[in-house]
């Protein structure tokens, strides 16, 4: 599957009539509380492991919360401050104690998290994986993902790499504990090294963003055969562009991210990037809750993941992105290399 989809990202109405078309009948029979009046309110608890200063997930929540306005669910989001998955373990079952009519998480550590998601579905109440978990979903008894296949999104990014005369690439993972960025680095490994290209996998820490920019800045200067640089989000992409602009290696280097912002759009117009990698974290939010609310009262969810992404986002196309974002009304993260 190589996608390339420019989809727009508030397209409700066409969402309702896919979501329906895609549905069983049969849901998850005996589990779903399937006979809820159609315009009842339904509670859908949201735990996620999305830092809160990564702003991707700004984007996310806003998803979710424009799908809770729209299928009328009282939505309760919750998140740890940094990463965590302990932390994400416990809200999940604080959570599940206050019996929701459904739950949407995230699945970034499967030996953590597998089992509080496990006893919620266990107990009745619909589970829907949302961003990560997409290779997992089905052992912890979920109805669906809705996301991007993140080693699918990796190979993407080796292809596009490759083509641009890539040899040797570092990929950089600024979140510890999300197999979405080690997933997301394989599939680039794998992808390079099937022709005999070599990738470094580099973790830094992206909380604690000039460091980060200081540690890439050194792998550079070790090994300048390097050249491209794969960011596997926004907070990497700031602090890899930040490395970039201090060592003057803009053009020489390669440079790809994941996930959208005004800074790497901008990058990619003006040619200091090769591309953005988007997975449409606004529609990613608003269909998982969706997702959830269908199954809570119609007993219906689609038999097989919702991939909204990989999107491959390029100087040609970079400007409608911009623009389909824009009609969003959600803010893009603004962003800068740091200095």
């Amino acid at each position: 599957m190589r996608p390339r989809r420019l989809a727009a990202l508030a397209a409700s109405a066409l969402l309702v009539l896919w979501s329906l078309a895609a549905c069983t009948s049969q849901g998850t029979a005996g589990t779903s509380p399937a006979n809820s009046p159609a315009g009842a309110r339904i509670t859908v608890a949201m735990v996620t492991h999305g830092q809160s200063f990564d702003p991707f997930w700004a984007l996310v929540k806003k998803g979710a919360q424009q799908a809770a306005s729209d299928f009328n669910v009282a939505l309760s989001y919750q998140s740890p401050n940094v990463t965590n998955p302990q932390a994400q373990a416990a809200l999940i079952t604080q959570a599940a104690r206050k019996k929701p009519a459904a739950m949407v998480v995230t699945i970034p550590d499967r030996a953590v998290l597998s089992n509080p998601i496990r006893k919620a579905t266990s107990a009745g109440i619909p589970v829907v994986v949302v961003n990560v978990g997409d290779r997992v979903y089905q052992s912890v008894g979920a109805l669906t993902f809705v996301g991007q296949p993140d080693f699918t999104a990796g190979q993407e990014a080796g292809k596009a790499m490759a083509a641009a005369g890539v040899r040797h690439a570092l990929c950089v993972i600024h979140e510890a504990q999300n197999t979405a960025l080690t997933d997301r680095c394989a599939g680039f490994s794998n992808q390079l090294s099937a022709s005999g290209d070599s990738v470094q996998i580099l973790h830094v820490n992206g909380s604690q963003l000039h460091e980060a920019q200081s540690a890439i800045e050194q792998a550079l200067k070790r090994n300048r055969s390097i050249n491209g640089v794969l960011a596997t989000g926004i907070i990497g992409f700031e602090a890899t562009g930040g490395a970039l602009k201090s060592l003057d290696d803009f053009g020489r280097v390669k440079f790809g991210t994941f996930d959208v912002s005004n800074a790497d759009l901008t990058a990619v117009q003006n040619g200091q990037a090769l591309f953005v990698i988007d997975q449409q974290p606004f529609l990613e939010g608003y269909a998982a809750v969706q997702v959830a609310a269908f199954d809570v009262r119609y007993g219906q969810h689609p038999f097989r993941p919702i991939y909204t992404g990989p999107s491959l986002v390029t100087k040609s196309n970079a400007a409608k992105i911009a623009q389909l974002y824009k009609n969003t009304g959600i803010p893009l993260f603004q962003g800068g290399y740091p200095q």
